[in-house]
């Protein structure tokens, strides 16, 4: 991921993580830089939207 592309994910407000626009980048982090809690947290919580 990019610096810019971090930064956009973890600038995200509530309502946003929820836009099918970020979902992409919401997992890609997830994979690759966030800790295993957020991106369980994050990966549960985009399966449900």
């Amino acid at each position: 991921m990019s610096e810019r592309e971090i930064n956009t994910v973890k600038s995200l407000t509530r309502n946003q993580i929820h836009n099918p626009r970020f979902r992409g980048l919401l997992l890609q982090y997830a994979a690759e830089l966030a800790p295993h809690c957020v991106a369980e947290a994050l990966k549960k919580l985009l399966e449900k939207s």
